[in-house]
């Protein structure tokens, strides 16, 4: 029987697999921009900023749409508060920020994915819920030791070749996940 579960999992094994395929494909054809891209990622400002500010605005959009009982009549000020939580952010936090917002968007997007493949009745949700538990414990390393970016780069993307084998392994896994994706549309 198809439930909304079991299309969402296969919708999202589909855009897992071609995320995973592009990712794949930039890391096999460029590794030298990939690289470069990688590590000057810690400390580039422009994507701290904006990562900071969606996982900051999803905080608050969350908030605002959470049951907060006796807290409701705060609810107003959620909006200002989370302009003030920005500001504060980007100015206190900057160093290494945009490894710490990443880490907060990966907490973030593992929610509604788990949330999503809960009920679906196939054997491939369990792979969803690996990653998602592996983007839940990767962002809470780098929420609270943001210097493991680099240091993890530093071991797994040292060389153009080292960069080229991953993003093969990242192409051979995103072509599974997008077939499984197909084959559980169909």
């Amino acid at each position: 029987m198809v439930t909304e579960a079991y299309l969402f999992l296969g919708q999202l094994l589909v855009v897992l697999g071609l995320l995973g395929l592009g990712v794949g494909v930039i890391m096999c054809k460029f590794p030298a921009v990939a690289r470069r891209g990688l590590d000057i990622f810690p400390r580039s400002r422009w994507p701290g900023w904006i990562l900071t500010a969606v996982a900051v605005f999803w905080v608050a959009w969350i908030i605002q749409h959470a049951a907060l009982g006796r807290f409701e009549g705060l609810k107003p000020f959620v909006p200002l508060a989370a302009i003030a939580l920005f500001a504060a952010v980007v100015y206190f936090l900057d160093e290494l920020l945009s490894p710490r917002a990443l880490g907060a968007l990966l907490l973030l997007v593992a929610n509604p994915i788990l949330m999503g493949v809960r009920w679906a009745e196939s054997s491939w949700r369990y792979v969803v819920v690996v990653i998602a538990y592996a983007w839940v414990v990767a962002g809470c390393a780098l929420l609270l030791h943001p210097w493991l970016f680099r240091k993890v780069g530093l071991r797994f993307w040292k060389s153009d070749a080292a960069l080229r084998r991953l993003g093969w392994v990242k192409l051979v896994a995103g072509m599974l996940l997008l077939a499984a994706g197909v084959w559980h549309l169909r």
